[in-house]
């Protein structure tokens, strides 16, 4: 994949290592885990990299220019002064008729702003999103998404059908005569993923009322006829793109108030997504499950300490970060052709359970493509 960033007029600076900064990547499409100098100036894209990088960014970054740093750091040596990131940075700068303002992240380390201020130079904090095409995903980018949300059906169904083949004893599930615990089907899930070329570090599989915190990983043995959720998101190690969906069953006999709870979350979500398209408001479109749960006398409250109902946003972006903008919530963006979100509400009461479906869909001009194609509803939630 080719680098999707196009220059603008401004001076923009990005000082980080691409594994961890996912606009870095984004801009030059070259991955490596050491900290690089990214510049934008003069209408121009510039590499800044080490000696040891240099062979191999000239041949993948998709820049106007890869500029090896030995030479500007022997310079500031000469000069009496350390071959820190930002000097070298500067002294490049200045080679290129320099600059007086530049935007930087809003998440570039205090130290490093310091020292920027320091040289001289005004800052523009670039709040996110710091490259707004992110945003918008080519067929390219949704093709990638896509790769990694099937990597992520597959895992569900190794998770779902484990389940479904458990046998319950003492209303614990077990599989090849071992208690079937959150760990266990974890590491299956990875696994698996792994083989398809793909991380999911923090898969989560909680059961009981551990599922009634929505990030809760989940730990120890798997209770029968209770809540599960599964929520896979992998990231591909090729192309770094992440995939995100979620469902919920009961190996063995749900409650009626369990079984409640998952028509509920189910109808609202196949509401949201039928509201998708584009120009539709994130923030209407949580309101409108909001609406839907209170009709259906699911209170979200504190209760004992904890909050119970729908207390966590409706969706959220995904691409190069497995949360990225826009937002469905209470502060939604305006939704637009080419955003890849994910709906995903939940219900959460300790004592009953929690239900959370989540899919990961495409907006398009006249509605919506669903990148998710697992089976769920009411017929697939008791196994």
């Amino acid at each position: 994949m080719t680098s999707l960033r196009k220059p603008t007029d401004e001076t923009l600076l990005i000082i980080n290592d691409s594994k961890k900064d996912s606009d870095l990547f984004y801009a030059s499409h070259f991955l490596v885990g050491d900290p690089l100098i990214y510049i934008e100036h003069g209408g121009r894209k510039f590499l800044l990299v080490s000696d040891l990088e240099y062979g191999r960014a000239e041949k993948e970054a998709d820049v106007d220019e890869v500029v090896g740093t030995a030479e500007l750091e022997a310079k500031l040596r000469g000069q009496g002064k350390a071959a820190r990131l930002t000097s070298i940075a500067d002294l490049f700068l200045q080679s290129q008729g320099g600059a007086q303002k530049i935007a930087v992240p809003a998440s570039m380390p205090f130290g490093l702003a310091r020292q920027l201020r320091e040289l001289g130079y005004e800052l523009e904090c670039r709040e996110d999103p710091v490259l707004p095409e992110r945003w918008f995903k080519t067929p390219e980018e949704i093709e990638h998404i896509a790769g990694s949300q099937k990597a992520g059906e597959a895992a569900m169904g190794l998770v779902i059908e484990t389940l479904r083949s458990s046998e319950i004893r003492d209303d614990l599930l077990y599989h090849d005569g071992e208690v079937l615990t959150s760990e266990g089907l974890r590491k299956m899930a990875q696994k698996l993923l792994l083989d398809k070329s793909c991380q999911a570090e923090d898969i989560i599989i909680a059961a009981g009322d551990q599922c009634c915190d929505p990030h809760n990983r989940g730990t120890g043995p798997i209770p029968a006829n209770q809540t599960i959720i599964i929520d896979i998101f992998p990231q591909s190690e090729e192309t770094r793109y992440w995939g995100d969906m979620t469902r919920t069953v009961v190996r063995g006999k749900a409650s009626d108030e369990a079984r409640k709870l998952y028509q509920d979350v189910f109808d609202a979500q196949d509401g949201a997504i039928k509201e998708l398209r584009d120009g539709a408001c994130g923030k209407e479109i949580h309101q409108g499950i909001v609406k839907l749960f209170e009709a259906r006398g699911n209170k979200t409250e504190e209760r004992n300490g904890s909050k119970v109902g729908f207390f966590h946003g409706t969706g959220h972006g995904v691409g190069l970060d497995i949360h990225e903008n826009p937002r469905l919530g209470k502060v939604g963006h305006e939704l637009k052709t080419g955003h890849v979100i994910t709906i995903e509400p939940g219900l959460y009461y300790p004592g009953v359970g929690g239900v959370r479906i989540e899919d990961l869909l495409v907006v398009t001009e006249d509605g919506h493509h669903n990148l998710t194609s697992f089976p769920k509803g009411p017929e697939t939630f008791e196994i």
